[in-house]
């Protein structure tokens, strides 16, 4: 059961990650999983740049002070989720051959050409636009506090899991189940209703596994070791990872639709802040930041 321990104020923690001896295959035996998980290294810091950029465009518009102090913290607490995955992308996957650069520098240019288009746009569109991507974000952000509830519960010490990059993934897991209710809460001001957090919800359960799977397919393909692995053995090397409890099961997302869908769904149902608070408390990161 989850402990209510009320409002957090929500603030971006100083991290400092070593990925000097963090193997490739983190998860000993079990590569694919590995850069399943690895993948949100390349996936995550766009996606979090997006939400920092749409929720700066909306906090204009916002006049109540709590609401927006939140707005804030989670802003404050995305950039920071952006810039320690872009440090692990150059540290640890430069380091083990694995140049990043092609994919990033094609995403990058999708995502800027689309925030000019948008700046193009008349105001009240541009507007309009805006408050569709903060009913995505607010889907989105019920996935990733699924995700994080998840990582901070996985046994990794119980599959020898390179202790930098578990605690990178805890560390940013609990800062989502932290932060779970602020998009939501952002979504119903600018006037979300059900039925579009719903729809899109759907879409971001579809999307956002199987984007995944397309990037640990492209780490894959990278791996020296793995390069004769093609799409569809990756896909089942995920689904018995799923199986076997290496990574979340489908079951975990069907769970997560059901419960956005009813009509009393409410982010903090999801995860538990006082286990949040207490990892972040102890990460060996923050810890380590703190000391230098």
């Amino acid at each position: 059961m989850n402990e209510h321990v009320g409002p957090v104020a929500l603030r971006p923690r100083e991290v400092h990650f070593d990925f000097s001896h963090s193997p490739l295959h983190w998860i000993p035996g079990e590569p694919v999983a590995s850069h399943a998980i690895s993948g949100l290294n390349l996936i995550l810091p766009l996606g979090e740049r997006g939400f920092v950029e749409m929720f700066r465009r909306a906090l204009p518009y916002v006049t109540d002070p709590e609401l927006r102090e939140q707005m804030i913290g989670f802003m404050g607490q995305e950039s920071q989720h952006a810039e320690s995955h872009n440090r692990a992308i150059w540290e640890f996957l430069q380091r083990h051959g694995i140049d990043p650069e092609p994919i990033l520098t094609e995403v990058e240019y999708l995502f800027d050409r689309a925030i000019s288009r948008l700046d193009t746009l008349p105001e009240q569109l541009r507007h309009r636009v805006v408050v569709q991507m903060l009913a995505a974000i607010a889907g989105v952000e019920h996935f990733t506090a699924l995700g994080g509830d998840w990582l901070l519960n996985q046994d990794f010490e119980a599959l020898q899991a390179d202790p930098a990059l578990t605690d990178l993934f805890r560390w940013h897991g609990a800062e989502e189940v932290e932060h779970r209710s602020v998009a939501f809460d952002v979504a119903r001001y600018f006037g979300a209703r059900r039925p579009r957090l719903v729809t899109i919800y759907l879409g971001a359960s579809a999307g956002l596994p199987l984007g995944l799977i397309a990037v640990a397919w492209w780490l894959v393909r990278q791996d020296p070791t793995l390069r004769n692995m093609g799409p569809i053995k990756v896909f089942r090397e995920v689904n018995s990872a799923m199986r076997r409890g290496v990574l979340p099961r489908w079951r975990l997302i069907g769970n997560g639709f059901a419960s956005f869908v009813r009509a009393d769904y409410n982010p903090e149902d999801t995860g538990d802040t006082a286990q949040a608070v207490a990892y972040l408390a102890k990460s060996p990161a923050a810890k380590m930041a703190h000391a230098s």
